[in-house]
């Protein structure tokens, strides 16, 4: 299993090229990717339909003037989880979504937009999923700057 897990890492590094800012692996099973904005699509493609990884999540967080998204991919035949991470300044708050082409990212790109404040741009259904109809425009409780 050793060799066959490296031999996928090496994979997703070849299939990748120039576009990763980092990458970090932190544990044998676990890979970081830092992404520009422009590439998170383009990357998350590959992952889904070129090696077949499938997509468990995403993680949204206010990291003081940025916000910044991690999307979590399984490669399940050696239990490989890739963590596509991108930011984007908060004052902007907009990162092209993956759900036109992973469309399972839908419903968490919903909770991520309407609890952190991250737009984005290309969502087939930005209308909100968890908060109520009259909770109020631009407050967005995930953020660190919003009083409970």
């Amino acid at each position: 299993m050793p060799q066959e897990l490296e031999s996928v890492v090496q994979r997703i590094q070849q299939l990748l090229g120039e576009a990763p800012l980092t990458w970090e692996r932190p544990l044998p099973k676990r890979l970081y990717v830092t992404l520009r904005r422009e590439d998170v699509v383009g990357v998350a493609k590959k992952l889904y339909e070129d090696m077949g990884c499938r997509f468990t999540t995403a993680t949204g967080l206010d990291i003081g003037n940025e916000l910044e998204v991690i999307y979590h991919f399984q490669y399940d035949a050696v239990g490989l989880v890739i963590n596509l991470r991108v930011r984007t300044p908060k004052a902007d708050g907009t990162l092209p979504a993956l759900t036109p082409t992973v469309p399972p990212a839908e419903w968490i790109e919903r909770e991520i937009m309407e609890l952190l404040g991250v737009k984005f741009q290309g969502h087939p259904r930005p209308e909100r999923l968890i908060l109520s109809d009259d909770w109020p425009e631009g407050v967005y409780p995930l953020r660190k700057d919003v009083k409970a």
